[in-house]
This record gives C-alpha cells, sequence and structure tokens, in this order.
C-alpha cells in the first residue's frame, strides 16, 4: 500500500512517520496547495490530510472528483458532529481525530485502504497464496516467501488488482512514488526473483507479461500447500 499524507502540521507528520514505521510506503507532500497536483499524479491507494487545508488550499469535492477511486481521510481536532458529516457527504471516506492513539489511527488508515480494493480482511487469499497485509508477509502454504520490501511490494500490488492489467508505469509509481525509478533491467531482475519464488505454484498462479502494457495476476486454482524455490537473483 502507499498512502499520499499532506504534512501540513506536527501531527500530521507525527501520524506520517507512524505509517513509515508500520512499512507502508508514503508519498509526504508539504505543501497543501500542491496536494492536488500530487492527488492527480501519483500511485497510491489512499489521500490523507489535514481538516485545516480544506477550503484553504483544496477542496473534497474538487479531489473526490479527480480521483474517484482513491479513498480520501480527514484528520481533524476535535471536529463538530455537523462538520463530519458534511466532510462525509462531499467526499471524505472517514474521519479521524487527531488525539486518537497511533494504533486505532492506523487501523482506521488501513481499513478503509484495503477495502476501496475490495478487501474486508487484511489477509487475502489468491489461489495458493496467503498476502497478509498487515505483516506484510507472504505464504505458500506452511511456507513464508523471503521478499525483500520491493518484491513484497510489487506482489501487493498485483495481488490487490488480480486478473486485471497492472500498467507498468503505474506499477513502477506505486513502488517507487516520486523517486527516481531504477533502469529497466533491474526492474526485469525484480520480476524474474518474483516468478522464481511463485515457481513452485506455477500451475496455479502466475504473473503474465503483456507486451508493451504491463502485467497480469492470474489465478486458476484454489489454495493449496507448496514448497518454495530459489530465487534467479540476490539483487532483489
Amino acid at each position: 500500500m502507499r498512502y499520499l499524507i499532506g504534512e501540513t502540521n506536527w501531527k500530521m507528520v507525527t501520524l506520517s512517520k507512524a505509517v513509515a514505521d508500520s512499512g507502508v510506503l508514503r508519498t509526504r507532500c508539504e505543501d497543501g496547495e500542491e496536494l492536488a497536483d500530487f492527488h492527480g499524479m501519483g500511485q497510491h491507494d489512499l489521500l490523507v490530510i489535514d481538516s485545516a487545508q480544506l477550503g484553504r488550499a483544496v477542496s473534497l469535492a474538487d479531489l473526490r472528483a479527480q480521483r474517484p477511486g482513491i479513498p480520501i481521510c480527514v484528520v481533524a481536532s476535535a471536529p463538530a458532529p455537523e462538520r463530519i458529516a458534511q466532510w462525509l457527504m462531499v467526499g471524505a471516506d472517514t474521519v479521524i481525530e487527531d488525539t486518537a492513539p497511533l494504533p486505532e489511527a492506523l487501523a482506521q488508515l488501513s481499513a478503509v485502504a484495503r477495502r476501496a480494493h475490495g478487501v474486508a480482511q487484511p489477509v487475502i487469499e489468491r489461489g495458493p497464496l496467503l498476502l497478509d497485509l498487515e505483516q506484510r508477509r507472504a505464504h505458500l502454504g506452511e511456507v513464508t516467501l523471503s521478499l525483500s520490501p520491493k518484491l513484497y511490494e510489487i506482489l501487493e500490488f498485483l495481488v490487490l488488482r488480480s486478473g486485471r492489467l497492472a500498467a507498468r508505469e503505474a506499477l513502477l509509481s506505486h513502488v517507487y512514488g516520486f523517486e527516481d525509478e531504477p533502469a529497466p533491467r533491474v526492474f526485469d531482475v525484480y520480476m524474474c526473483n518474483l516468478r522464481a519464488h511463485l515457481q513452485s505454484v506455477g500451475h496455479a498462479l502466475k504473473i503474465e507479461t503483456v507486451r508493451g502494457s504491463g502485467y497480469r495476476l492470474e489465478v486458476t486454482e484454489r489454495r493449496r500447500g507448496a514448497r518454495p524455490l530459489a530465487a534467479c537473483s540476490r539483487a532483489a
């Protein structure tokens, strides 16, 4: 997962750090007026914005219209019930008080982000693969795959969109944000390693390359036990 977070005050910075410490990718925006631009360009699963920025730099209605499929969380200080209702009506998916304990806030963000993908629980089953979004672990039967953070993020991106085309550009943007992307050959090594990890269940689950477009995770059988195979390179 990747969150776009407006770090426009100290409490938002604190929340952003907690998100990063939990392992979730984040795109940080320190200028509220640039948040809409970041929202329009990035590949994130959730937008987190402080209520003080609403009406000053951006509007919830505009943010919702800009990217209808991306959920929005508003963080507010002692919001009145009427204001919460208004935010929910015009575009917010949830409102979190800035005094909420960090574990509670992180759980709310995670729930909203994954349910936007149609995932009710933090563990996803795709054929023989179990993906634990909270622990950031992938399991094949009794085996826990030894994935680097980058490999996990690539797999998670594909699993959340299984059966659908994942454009290569969107995948790279999600994994790397606005940082420099690797050379094409480096990313090809990542994909090679990920396929090697899944090779033992290739009859039931595989990553297809759609030439010139991207990748698709195809699942053809339900869950069964599996044994691991060595990855093809240490680069990932």
